[in-house]
């Protein structure tokens, strides 16, 4: 059963938490926003009235990554995310599109290429910029120093309790502490095909693969991509003492 709190938010019912978390605490986790800040902003808004309904005295926020990308409101959606949530702990995962848009900004001109490919074209347009015309020092002086250096200092993963945030997925062969932060970011098929359970009896809550619908069947593992730049939804998923449930925003 779906609640329509106020168009376009979705609010589904709870169901079993994946992990259990104490009960005075809450996590937040949002999918892929691909330059959607507005739908962002909407997410912001639906976690804070499950903060108000239920008052936990802990609370994490945590974005996992790909803020931008392929949507009209890059810098919108990463301004979001670096100013986070009053009253909770917020925390940025890096996205394999951060990763190109990083290398970039670094001062690799070569990384340009693979960048646009990858969507990265949305965010010169946004910014009214000759991506062949310009040098990545010139794009980072207009995109703006102290935005950079947040980004820059993103994690690669977080973990809660028996719960680990990354953007991609993990290496299931390997101890949590030992993992490539290219796999956090970039692992797709290689993953797909480890279904868990994973080291140290952990669930995993990841985006990076699209999917239409949010699956809860695997007891190991949750995809939050339900990809917004395709089908215009962005998902999260609050995790409360033993229960959880879907939040969605079109």
């Amino acid at each position: 059963m779906q609640t329509l709190v106020r168009n376009p938010i979705l609010r589904f019912d709870w169901r079993p938490a994946i992990r259990q978390l104490p009960d005075d605490c809450l996590v937040a986790a949002i999918g892929d926003v691909h330059g959607h800040a507005g739908l962002l902003a909407a997410m912001h808004d639906a976690i804070k009235r499950e903060l108000d309904e239920i008052g936990p005295r802990h609370a994490t926020v945590i974005h996992l990554g790909d803020l931008i990308d392929r949507g009209p409101h890059n810098r919108a959606a990463l301004r979001l995310a670096s100013a986070g949530m009053e009253g909770v702990r917020n925390i940025t995962l890096r996205g394999n599109h951060e990763d190109r848009f990083l290398a970039y900004i670094g001062g690799n001109a070569e990384a340009v290429g693979p960048w646009i490919d990858a969507g990265g074209d949305s965010m010169f347009r946004e910014m009214e910029l000759d991506p062949w015309r310009v040098t990545p020092q010139e794009f980072r002086d207009r995109f703006g120093e102290e935005l950079a250096l947040w980004l820059e200092a993103t994690p690669f993963m977080h973990r809660i309790q028996q719960l680990v945030f990354v953007h991609a997925g993990i290496d299931p062969a390997l101890p949590l502490d030992k993992q490539d932060p290219h796999t956090l970011m970039w692992t797709r098929r290689e993953w797909i095909d480890q279904p868990g359970p994973y080291p140290e009896g952990v669930a995993v809550i990841h985006g990076h693969i699209p999917r239409r619908t949010i699956d809860f069947r695997n007891q190991h593992r949750i995809d939050l991509d339900s990809g917004v730049a395709n089908w215009g939804v962005l998902s999260g998923l609050v995790i409360h003492g033993a229960r959880m449930r879907l939040l969605q925003v079109s």
